[in-house]
């Protein structure tokens, strides 16, 4: 009986066709909550005949991609607690991840330090890999253009799994097949740089397989076109980010730049609103149906370079209600009056705003402070209650999908942004400031301190001519612009790399401590895997 559950779940995701755009990275629970279903269910011949198992089975990489980064909410874990600005109100738990002692023993540091969440994104894909070609044989409608589209994001998605997995532990075994229950063998830890190059290698291999957008042909994409899967789906712009990212953290920023030099030069063109610019306002970043909801304008969702979400649905139509409370930074951030809670678990401090947006006289309308004005005028973008004892960080507030219900209790569906056009018009601009192209560099951050509503900075004035004083407000507009989208661990790396004045970054770096410790069950069933020697402490 649970065995047909799963299944029956599994086709809830996809049924009917028109909510495949929004439904298919769904956490049915049955389903996700059984480490082995997926794998269970699509090695079974039966889901290899026709168009409807591919679509299904490629729906379910994305669907374990999104439970892998939001599982624990590991993902801000990793990302924004860990050394960063977030102040952690009273969880034990909480408060040592953000200490970066990742070695204590509470049940979500130990199961945030288990990669294996995404060694079931590279089975499923791999599995998917080797048996998609089956249907391209028995289903006329499977065309063979539609295969190499699958195709492509199975590999995209392995690969990302793969670079997060190096970001997070370092070296990591490099396995490319399947295995029909979702267990490995005993595997040994593959050098770092060896994963990373086959990274590239694949993501380069993808980006010429991809179109700009999915369904932009005459030929539709599982019946939809390109204003169906525009920002959900992985295109050739969303393998550049991806490439962008793996080219900068191997430090090759001639590589970096190209990548993030072709998504600003090219994706602008598909947004036709007759907008003056492409990048997301202010409004739109904070919006309850804006960047991080499913109801995000069309026009501007191809902005959302690589997402992974949920959606709420009606289930008084017969919809599924696809909704959850982890994997989700609200579940954290939010309080009253917000949703059903009391006080929020880790929130910003005034003088962390104030130490992150500059001084009490900025006019950023992320956050700002006119201390002048009569009475005080702030602008709260990023934040509710500024006066609150503990602030609110409500960028992200998709509570029911977009529904900004008062007192709701903290059911949310927000997506998983892992990139965006501005994450990488702020890359684009790293690039260059390493390639010693300083002013070349300046007009991408000035462009995005403009739709900040900051005045532009000069290069002799405001940075003394300096390239590391420009690279210092380069990381630190990323601080500003992508804070609570899990970026700014791996910003400082890369920051601690190229600048170097931050003492407790670069002894981490150079001493291995920016990975975390693999835990103790992937230790215990796997003894060909040691820990990292930061953590044998």
């Amino acid at each position: 009986m649970r065995y047909m559950n799963q299944i029956l779940c599994f086709k809830r995701m996809i049924k009917p066709l028109a909510l495949a755009a929004v439904l298919f990275y769904s956490s049915c629970s049955d389903l996700l909550e059984n480490d082995n279903a997926f794998f269970h269910v699509s090695t079974q011949e039966q889901q290899w005949n026709s168009l409807t198992d591919t679509r299904s089975a490629l729906f379910g990489i994305y669907g374990l991609m999104r439970t892998a980064l939001g599982e624990n909410n590991g993902f801000w874990a990793a990302g924004d607690l860990r050394l960063g600005d977030f102040t952690v109100r009273m969880r034990d738990d909480l408060q040592a991840i953000r200490d970066n002692r990742l070695d204590a023993p509470y049940d979500n540091i130990r199961q945030i330090s288990n990669w294996n969440r995404f060694y079931k994104v590279v089975n499923a894909a791999s599995v998917f890999i080797e048996n998609a070609g089956k249907v391209l044989e028995k289903d006329n409608a499977y065309s063979e253009t539609n295969y190499i589209y699958d195709m492509s994001q199975a590999r995209a998605l392995r690969a990302l799994a793969y670079f997060y997995m190096v970001q997070m532990w370092g070296d990591v075994p490099l396995i490319t097949q399947s295995y029909d229950n979702g267990t490995f063998p005993e595997v040994s830890r593959t050098d770092k740089e060896i994963v990373l190059n086959y990274v590239e290698k694949e993501l380069l291999a993808v980006s010429q397989l991809l179109p700009e957008l999915l369904g932009s042909s005459s030929d539709k994409y599982y019946d939809g076109d390109a204003n169906t899967w525009r920002g959900l789906l992985i295109n050739r712009y969303s393998v550049y980010a991806m490439l962008a990212h793996v080219t900068a953290w191997k430090g090759n920023y001639i590589d970096a730049e190209a990548y993030s030099g072709q998504i600003l030069n090219k994706l602008p063109s598909f947004i036709k609103n007759g907008t003056t610019t492409p990048y997301t306002t202010t409004e739109n970043l904070v919006s309850a149906t804006g960047m991080f909801s499913s109801k995000y304008s069309n026009d501007f969702s191809v902005t959302r370079l690589v997402a992974f979400g949920y959606s709420y649905v009606n289930s008084d139509k017969g919809d599924v209600n696809e909704t959850g409370t982890d994997g989700h930074l609200e579940s954290w951030t939010l309080a009253e009056p917000i949703i059903r809670k009391q006080l929020p678990d880790i929130y910003l401090s005034k003088d962390t705003l104030e130490k992150v947006f500059m001084n009490k006289f900025t006019t950023d309308n992320r956050y700002g402070v006119d201390a002048l004005s009569n009475p005080v005028q702030y602008f709260d973008g990023y934040i509710t209650g500024i006066n609150y004892q503990y602030p609110l960080f409500t960028k992200m507030k998709v509570v029911r999908d977009g529904e900004d219900k008062t007192n709701d209790l903290g059911v949310f569906s927000s997506y998983i942004v892992w990139s965006r056009l501005e994450d990488m018009l702020l890359m684009h601009a790293e690039a260059l400031a390493v390639l010693n192209r300083p002013e070349d560099a300046l007009v991408d951050l000035n462009t995005l301190r403009g739709v900040r509503n900051l005045r532009s900075l000069s290069y002799a004035k405001d940075l003394q001519g300096n390239v590391k004083n420009l690279l210092k407000e380069i990381f630190q507009e990323r601080r500003r612009e992508l804070m609570g989208e899990g970026h700014y661990w791996f910003d400082r790396v890369r920051e601690a790399r190229l600048v170097g004045d931050d003492r407790t970054m670069v002894e981490l770096v150079n001493n291995g401590g920016i990975y975390w410790p693999v835990a103790g069950e992937v230790l215990r069933h796997n003894t060909a895997i040691t820990q990292n020697e930061y953590w044998k402490r």
